[in-house]
């Protein structure tokens, strides 16, 4: 078999055009993980990925053929490292912005899968490819990653894409202190904050998307620092976003619902929870995150969150979400200390677990 890989490999980087397309409709088979060729394959990486990348601008079928044996050789760690490289990832960004790219929704999933790798997600933070007209007047990449993404919800941009993944891609970005501060730094070209564009699709109906959402604005909730902004109704005003998706059909009283967020006052009967346990659970961390800090609780009070959480606990089933429910009603409704009262929200949630 090895030679037979050994031959299809070199038949990739063939100067005929029909060689190489007829070499992608074999290798893709040989690509499923955890399958003995799949090994061998991951022995001819340095001679591989390139010619697969060249392959994706070949004709339709080749281009796809090629992305589904990158996406699936991705899933090794060893070939994320082959993608730390500003040329590579470069080639896959581009995909993704082309408005005409047949294969721009399978090149997210390759991109969600390199993002687990450390170095591919802070070269992409720091990547400039020039800018693509119809996307905006950027050319940082994840710029460009963000715009897209919107533009994905109705297909205006590209009639074969949806972007969905790349909601995992900028969950595994904000891993890093570099990628929260992207996401919640003013971006130079509109001055909005890319955290604000995305935020708005906790309650969407693929799951893909919500599920990265709600894992991105989690992960932004490690920047203490920021918990003032995140929380400033009148600036980044995430807290809605968080809530809804945590809130179900039921009634409060006036009194209680008074001091809410707009957002979720008035939800009406058919109002539905989260209904994906671990998407709640990452909603609930994100709860018990922004507690961390002195003001991030104080608002929450203020807000009465506790009630969302109360109603939520009424009907919850799953063991992890009630356990983090009612870590953030122990927090939310305890009494400050004097050491809580004078804590320093200068450094991102390290202490998490510790809650």
């Amino acid at each position: 078999m090895e030679q037979q890989l050994d031959e299809l490999v070199g038949f990739l980087s063939s100067p005929r055009p029909d060689v190489r397309q007829l070499a992608t409709s074999y290798i893709v088979d040989f690509s499923q993980p955890k399958s003995e060729s799949f090994a061998l394959l991951l022995k001819r990486l340095d001679r591989l990925v390139k010619p697969l990348l060249v392959a994706c601008h070949e004709t339709p079928e080749a281009a796809n053929r090629a992305m589904s044996t990158l996406v699936n050789l991705s899933t090794d760690a060893a070939t994320c490292r082959q993608f730390a490289d500003e040329d590579m990832l470069a080639m896959v960004v581009r995909m993704i912005t082309s408005p005409s790219c047949y294969i721009a929704d399978p090149a997210c999933m390759l991109l969600s899968n390199l993002t687990k790798n450390a170095d591919v997600c802070r070269l992409l933070c720091a990547l400039s490819i020039g800018e693509v007209p119809g996307i905006c007047s950027s050319a940082l990449a994840l710029d460009q990653l963000t715009d897209v993404f919107v533009k994905g919800m109705d297909r205006t941009y590209n009639k074969n894409a949806t972007f969905n993944f790349l909601a995992s891609v900028f969950a595994d970005v904000t891993n890093y202190a570099f990628g929260r501060s992207y996401f919640l730094e003013p971006a130079a070209y509109d001055g909005k904050l890319p955290i604000t564009k995305i935020m708005v699709f906790s309650e969407y109906p693929e799951v893909i998307r919500r599920g990265g959402v709600d894992s991105t604005m989690k992960n932004v909730c490690f920047a203490k620092d920021k918990h003032r902004e995140i929380l400033d109704p009148q600036g980044t005003n995430m807290l809605p976003y968080i809530l809804l998706p945590l809130c179900g059909p039921e009634e409060f009283d006036m009194e209680d619902m008074e001091a809410m967020p707009e957002e979720i006052q008035f939800l009406g009967a058919d109002k539905r929870r989260e209904q994906d346990p671990k998407l709640r659970a990452a909603l609930l961390e994100a709860v018990n995150l922004l507690c961390t800090t002195l003001y991030g609780r104080e608002t929450l009070r203020a807000k009465n969150v506790y009630y969302v959480l109360r109603e939520m606990h009424k009907v919850e089933t799953d063991d992890a979400c009630q356990d983090l429910n009612e870590r953030a009603v122990q927090l939310i409704q305890g009494d400050e200390s004097h050491d809580t009262r004078n804590e320093d929200p200068a450094d991102d949630a390290d202490a998490f677990e510790d809650i």
